[in-house]
């Protein structure tokens, strides 16, 4: 029976990508005629036993540095038309495509083929670099693996197939920062000691600059750079393009924007780059003459590279022939440089009072992916205020989708000259049941709050940690002083929306006794209402028995400290000062935050304790008003000695009476003179 293709793999002593990596490769094993072969090159016999599982072809290899000596081994006991070679942490997402290319016939067309590698960028999945590898040949004898780190088949054989399947890997985040070190400490090593060996060979030049760009060892990597230009033939198109963008790369990630500038022209204009590169380099000086604010110069190349890439984009095939690893489509339409790119090109625009330019990259911004575009509502929201004879109307004029622009076509409404109120409104309305992006929804809820509408149809889509996290923000970000709109709003909130007007009302009032600098019995009064707040909000939430001494631990901290809180004063309402210090002080543990109110209770609670004061009936506070009055009749008559003799008595009485600690001063200057 023919045998079409050998998966071949390396397994070195990582247990918990392997399995992974072995189970996204039985389509294949079920759907085409495929043996595999895993070289073993580590020692943990849990890896073996697991291999073994899927094939007893295992090869033990002893690691020598040099990774094309393993994939030869694997590659010297091939039986297949095909060789197809992955690592132990990667796995293939779907290998339909590749079935169909073996089960077609097509794979008979072709001598090598490539597919995606799709590096991870966060342990989340949410951000990830694609790039092609060319990791199926057909085998011949002269197929063989070359180098001894980022080992490569050779010789190459046109024509090349490209699947657009991939393999998850992320393989350059394990264990972070040690990982990337660890790598990074393992290559340079072995391609140094290569490239003594072979002067001329280009390819390490360009691996050492990438180690070094890794490692954010610009200086060096601009090294290798250089190097690999000086010797890179002519044949080698593509490794001449990756060092030219590379080189101006690592000048601009430096911060060189001056010799970027330099290289970027010098190649552009002498060396006639191909489109990919082109368009790289542009991004770059777009970059660099939007540090200079050389409006014009930016715009220039904010257009050119618009029409190149509309030109790419019609020539498809143009991104696969000029590719070379990092160099590629995906490196060009990465969203964190090409929508800089269009901002500031549109800010150029606007600069320069050419407002056609500036909506044409305005609508070239991804409004249909909101989650790409929330990142730039502030720095569009500063740029309305700077440009906003023009800006505002672009923006509420614009035909895409988005909540950003809903929300501006609203305002905008709202102010323009003959504007229709009735129009504004149902806006407004809109907004409120579709807005979903947290800095849009904060400012409508400052808008509502502000003007007294009903926000329910907003708060009623929010889950609860959503409503405190916009609220907390709006809070925040009022100016102390300029809060009464939030207590107004508070009662009617509170009305509609009991757990979130708690909400509101704890985060007022937890400014308010950290800011307001209150006295003694305000103090003690609003951080009564806070506290009672506070376990109100939870009690809406928990059952009863969640608040028992023995649960309080499964409670939100908090909720604890409120408890505590409560606890506290009322031990102090009972006389009971040593429980009520000692309760607060309990509190400074459980709840951080409010360090500086909990200290100053227990500053006015330990002046307390030191100075108690007397049990005081009806009797004796008239008795206190008729003393202080003949104590000032005797200072204002002369009477000082009188006068001393009066205020020593009644000071032990009332220690904390401001009045008579005034009248104490008029006898300490009088009896000076």
């Amino acid at each position: 029976m023919k045998l079409p293709l050998t998966i071949s793999l390396l397994a070195s002593n990582r247990t918990a990508s392997l399995e992974r990596c072995l189970d996204s490769l039985k389509p294949l094993l079920l759907q085409i005629p495929a043996e595999l072969i895993v070289v073993f090159t580590g020692t943990d016999e849990r890896v073996r036993q697991t291999a073994e599982r899927y094939t007893d072809q295992i090869i033990p290899f002893t690691w020598c540095n040099d990774f094309s000596a393993a994939r030869n081994a694997g590659l010297t006991h091939a039986r297949g038309e095909w060789f197809l070679y992955l690592d132990d942490d990667e796995w293939f997402d779907d290998v339909t495509e590749i079935c169909q290319f073996f089960q077609s016939g097509e794979y008979q067309q072709y001598r090598f083929a490539g597919y995606i590698q799709r590096n991870y960028l966060n342990w989340e999945g949410s951000r990830h670099a694609d790039a092609v590898v060319y990791r199926m040949a057909r085998r011949t004898p002269q197929l063989r693996f070359e180098n001894p780190i980022h080992e490569e088949l050779h010789p190459y054989w046109p024509p090349c197939k490209i699947f657009q399947t991939y393999v998850h890997h992320y393989g350059y985040l394990k264990d972070s920062v040690e990982n990337k070190k660890g790598r990074a400490s393992r290559n340079i090593p072995l391609l140094l000691e290569d490239m003594e060996k072979r002067p001329d060979y280009t390819k390490n030049y360009v691996q050492l600059a990438q180690e070094y760009c890794t490692e954010k060892r610009w200086d060096q990597a601009e090294e290798m750079c250089r190097k690999g230009r000086s010797v890179c033939l002519r044949e080698e198109p593509s490794l001449k393009s990756w060092l030219q963008v590379v080189l101006v790369e690592v000048l601009y990630k430096k911060g060189d924007y001056k010799q970027a500038e330099t290289e970027a022209l010098s190649i552009l204009e002498q060396e006639k780059p191909n489109e990919l590169v082109r368009l790289l380099l542009f991004e770059f000086l777009i970059g660099i003459y939007q540090e200079w604010h050389e409006y014009e110069r930016l715009l220039g190349y904010g257009v050119k590279f618009e029409e190149l890439l509309a030109y790419m984009e019609r020539h498809p095939d143009l991104w696969v022939k000029q590719q070379m690893g990092t160099v590629n489509r995906d490196k060009v339409l990465y969203p964190e440089w090409l929508y800089p790119v269009r901002l500031n090109s549109m800010r150029a625009a606007l600069e320069l009072g050419d407002w056609k330019e500036a909506e044409y990259f305005l609508e070239l911004l991804p409004w249909e992916e909101e989650y790409r575009i929330q990142a730039y509502y502030a720095l569009l929201d500063h740029w309305k205020a700077v440009y906003k004879e023009h800006l505002p109307r672009m923006l509420a004029e614009l035909p895409r989708e988005s909540s950003y622009l809903l929300y501006q076509k609203m305002l905008y409404e709202e102010q323009k000259e003959g504007g229709e109120p009735e129009a504004a409104l149902f806006l407004f309305h809109r907004c409120l049941k579709e807005i979903d992006p947290p800095y849009l929804q904060k400012q409508m809820v400052i808008k509502a709050l502000k003007e007294k509408k009903d926000l329910s149809p907003l708060v009623n889509r929010m889950d609860l940690d959503a409503w405190k996290n916009c609220i907390s923000v709006v809070v925040d970000e009022t100016p102390y002083s300029e809060d009464g709109y939030l207590w107004e709003a508070r009662e009617a909130l509170f009305a509609e929306h009991p757990l979130q007007g708690l909400w509101l009302w704890k985060l007022l009032l937890e400014r308010t006794l950290m800011k307001g600098y209150l006295m003694k019995e305000s103090l003690l009064q609003t951080l009564q209402k806070y506290a009672g707040c506070l376990r109100d909000f939870y009690q809406g939430q928990y059952r009863e028995a969640m608040f028992c001494e023995n649960s309080r631990g499964l409670l939100p901290a908090d909720c604890r400290m409120a408890l505590a809180v409560l606890e506290g004063l009322k031990a102090w309402e009972q006389g009971n000062l040593a429980e009520t210090i000692r309760r607060f002080r309990e509190i400074l543990k459980i709840y951080p935050r409010m360090t500086g109110v909990i200290r100053e209770v227990l500053r006015l609670l330990k002046n307390e304790a030191e100075h108690p004061l007397p049990a005081a009936g009806a009797e004796f506070e008239q008795l206190a008003v008729q003393m202080k009055a003949a104590l000032k009749g005797m200072i204002e008559g002369g009477q000082y000695t009188e006068a001393v003799s009066v205020l020593s008595q009644l000071l032990p009485l009332l220690p904390g009476d401001i009045e008579l600690l005034k009248m104490q001063q008029m006898l300490l200057r009088k009896t000076q003179d």
